[in-house]
């Protein structure tokens, strides 16, 4: 095998593991699903809607992983878990399962397009081959197109077979009315501080307690999200871009010299990281507690920022941001990275009268 065959080999076996997680804050919501499946029944279409980092994937994992379980008597024993032994699981586990289909980007940052979907349809459209109904994950849905939505929509409108399709979004309003009506709704939530700590330590046992705080904060309370963001290395990427913004604000580089550092990092992290320092900034101006912010590491320094922003173009600056993100996480965003991100800078600039490094 090629390394290059061998690292993708091993990147599927790590995102496996990554969705074969028990996600303790899941479990009264597991739990339900469990009762109305053995009740009344589990809807054809559900959208599990909740932050990145809140465990849809792994819930939705495990949902279709019990869904498509061959146990004997897991109606009549009313079991609430896969029995982890049948020839289903285990093809589950190894993520070869021909009954179950995912529908997702072909890359980070790329549209979900109506071929995809129309592989899905086609595989509605036969019959199972080893268990007794077809799963389907469509992720994330705030990637597709109008062309592929408009497509999952007839999906949804004319159900095939034994067959259950499992959404996930992250924002309600990213989401078609259209397939909204069609769905049912499962809310996820982040646990607490104290739990999502709790987790992340048992995971993370040699990063010091301040790291995962701040990792938490960065990643909208996520626990996964924010587990992910520490083993990538972002919290050194954290305080680098904190450095180039206090250089940039305070006139001791040049665009072209901060634009070039900041180039090397994935736009939607820089992207996402101005949001975050945008919205501190707010939040201390409005009188918001350290300990409410993002960064209250650099609370000194934001101190300065608010003393001297113009709140208007603050907002401006905001806004765009959001939109940016919002047509990035829609897989809409070709934009010249460096282009943009000059634009972005000069942006930043223009928000504040006076600016020192702290």
């Amino acid at each position: 095998m090629a390394v290059d065959e061998a690292e993708l080999a091993q990147q599927g076996r790590d995102a496996r593991q990554v969705l074969l997680q028990d996600i303790p804050w899941n479990s009264d919501l597991w739990q339900g699903l469990i009762d109305r499946y053995h009740g009344a029944g589990l809807p054809h279409a559900s959208l599990l809607l909740g932050n990145e980092g809140t465990g849809r994937r792994p819930l939705a994992f495990k949902l279709a992983k019990f869904l498509l379980c061959q146990a004997p008597d897991k109606k009549t024993a009313k079991n609430n878990n896969c029995c982890d032994q049948c020839h289903s699981c285990k093809l589950m586990d190894a993520g070869s399962h021909p009954d179950y289909f995912i529908c997702d980007q072909e890359a980070k940052g790329k549209q979900i397009k109506v071929d995809t979907v129309r592989k899905l349809n086609d595989f509605l459209s036969k019959t199972p081959q080893i268990s007794a109904c077809q799963v389907v994950h469509v992720y994330p849905l705030e990637a597709m197109n109008l062309n592929a939505s408009n497509a999952l929509l007839k999906t949804l409108e004319e159900p095939s077979g034994e067959s259950y399709l499992l959404l996930m979004a992250e924002r309600l309003g990213t989401v078609l009315p259209t397939i909204r009506s069609r769905t049912q709704r499962i809310n996820l939530h982040p646990p607490s501080t104290e739990q999502a700590l709790a987790w992340l330590s048992a995971r993370l046992t040699n990063t010091p307690p301040d790291d995962l705080a701040l990792a938490l904060r960065q990643c909208a309370g996520g626990p996964l999200k924010a587990e992910q963001w520490l083993r990538e290395g972002l919290l050194v990427q954290d305080a680098t871009y904190t450095s180039l913004m206090q250089k940039w604000l305070s006139g001791q580089q040049q665009l072209q010299d901060i634009s070039k550092a900041l180039a090397k990092y994935d736009l939607v992290d820089t992207i996402n990281w101005w949001t975050g320092l945008s919205l501190d900034i707010m939040k201390l101006g409005m009188g918001a507690n350290v300990t409410q912010i993002s960064h209250p590491q650099q609370s000194e320094w934001i101190g300065q920022l608010v003393a001297t922003v113009s709140k208007l173009k603050l907002l401006t600056l905001q806004q765009k941001l959001q939109e940016i993100a919002g047509r990035l996480a829609a897989g809409q965003g070709n934009y010249n990275a460096s282009l943009l991100i000059e634009s972005l800078l000069l942006d930043w600039q223009q928000s504040f009268a006076s600016s020192s490094s702290s």
